[in-house]
């Protein structure tokens, strides 16, 4: 693992927590797609924990956002923990997105785009977490002709 971060599940560290993983991201010479990738995957976990999290999971004071980072074999790796209510992201339908936006439901296209971006995702709920794991594929630098 490269790093492990943790943070109060309050929209004002999302930023902070956002900062310190492109940090990290820019030392280990991660391109600026993954790097966004990461923000956008980051900020939709986050705010969805957020938003509809409920109450802290019991033995916690309020709910925390973690997320851990690791490479390996040319994927980047994003461990991306809360202690919200169980939800599984994985299982809500995907939004028809062919349909008129006036038709549209709202919600589940944050969802869909992490889902659009990860080479592999999967959910656990894991001692009172939620637990997303996903896999971003690192693209290889072209190399000069």
């Amino acid at each position: 693992m490269l790093i492990r971060l943790i943070v109060p599940g309050e929209y004002a560290r999302v930023e902070d927590l956002n900062a310190s993983l492109e940090a990290v991201l820019n030392r280990h010479g991660m391109a600026r797609a993954i790097r966004d990738d990461v923000r956008l995957i980051v900020e939709e976990l986050a705010s969805n924990a957020i938003d509809y999290g409920g109450e802290p999971a019991a033995g916690t004071a309020q709910h925390e956002l973690s997320v851990d980072i690791s490479i390996e074999d040319g994927l980047l790796h994003l461990e991306f923990r809360d202690t919200g209510a169980p939800f599984d992201p994985l299982s809500a339908p995907e939004p028809d997105i062919d349909a008129d936006i006036r038709d549209r439901a709202i919600g589940g296209l944050g969802v869909y785009l992490i889902r659009q971006l990860a080479h592999r995702i999967a959910y656990q709920r894991i001692d009172a977490c939620n637990v997303l794991r996903v896999s971003l594929r690192i693209p290889q630098p072209e190399s000069e002709p």
